[in-house]
Formats: structure tokens, sequence, C-alpha cells
């Protein structure tokens, strides 16, 4: 049996593999924007248009919502968890000793980002705070824990909700 040798053929932002035979199936494929089974394939080869504009292109990694979002941010230790924090943004933390309502502040920055310039502690910031308000205690998703002992009879079924608490930041203090 003759291996068949394949021609790669540029469409839009696609590189498409098809074999080399002289059908014209093999070019309307190309040319259209869908998707089609073509003879002789065991495959399916979907076909895109090029993009309307030759200079848009997506980006693959678009940055995180935080950076360069806001002016003001913090790095803040809270909960066993470092978080990113912004004013007026809420967050979910595990469970929190404090009643729903209370203000409270968070003490241990680790890095501060204001007026242009960003600060590192070592390990903590001195001086600045960040407060926040505590909206609501919650719980997060079951999740199912099941264990098992093959041919001995043991099974055991046990769910778990994670107490969390959520806040939202008022201020962040320099």
């Amino acid at each position: 049996m003759q291996a068949q040798s394949t021609v790669s053929r540029p469409c839009g932002r696609l590189a498409v593999q098809l074999p080399r035979t002289p059908c014209n199936v093999f070019r309307s494929a190309i040319t259209s924007s869908r998707a089609a089974v073509h003879p002789g394939m065991s495959r399916l080869s979907i076909v895109a248009e090029a993009s309307e504009a030759p200079g848009a292109v997506a980006t693959k990694n678009p940055e995180p919502s935080y950076a360069g979002a806001a002016d003001t941010y913090a790095v803040v230790d809270i909960g066993g968890h470092q978080l990113i924090v912004e004013e007026g943004r809420w967050y979910t933390v595990n469970r929190l000793e404090a009643p729903e309502g209370s203000k409270i502040n968070l003490g241990r920055v680790l890095a501060l980002k204001a007026n242009g310039k960003f600060h590192v502690g070592k390990p903590y910031l001195e001086g600045i705070t960040v407060e926040a308000e505590i909206l609501e205690d919650l719980k997060g998703p079951k999740v199912i824990v099941y264990k098992m002992k093959p041919k001995k009879h043991y099974r055991r079924t046990n769910g778990h909700r994670q107490p969390l608490t959520k806040f939202m930041v008022t201020k962040i203090s320099q």
C-alpha cells in the first residue's frame, strides 16, 4: 500500500492537512468556511474564514482583571490565603470569626500598588491597612467523599460544605 503525501494549506489562522489529489472537492472545502468530510479521509476537516480586519488578532493570554484595571490594589494575607484586593469589590474566603455587618481591618498587607508605585513588604508593610465589611456567612458547594474497600462490604459516603465569609473592601489606607 502506497502512503499518501499531504500538503499543508493555510486558511485564516488554521493550517489544514490535505492529501495530494487532483479532486476539486478539496479546493472547494478550502475556500468555504464550513466543515467538510473529504472522500478517502477518515477525519473531519474544519476550515475557518480569515479574519475581517487584517491586523486584528485576538490575544492568547489576556492580562488578569486586576492588572492595570485599578489605580490602587493590595495583596493581603487573610484566612490562610493571599488575595489581590481592590476597593469596592467583594471576595470570599474561609470563615472569619466576625459577625455579619461588622467592620474588619486587614493588617497583613504584603504589597501595595498606589499612585503608580508598587511597594513590597518584608514580609508585611507597616502602617498600611485594608478596611472591609462582612457581608454574609455562607457555605460553599457540597463535596461528596466516597470511601470503599473492595470485597469487604465497606462503603462510606460523606458530604462536606466549607464555611465561607463574603466581605467587601471599603478602603485601602496608606
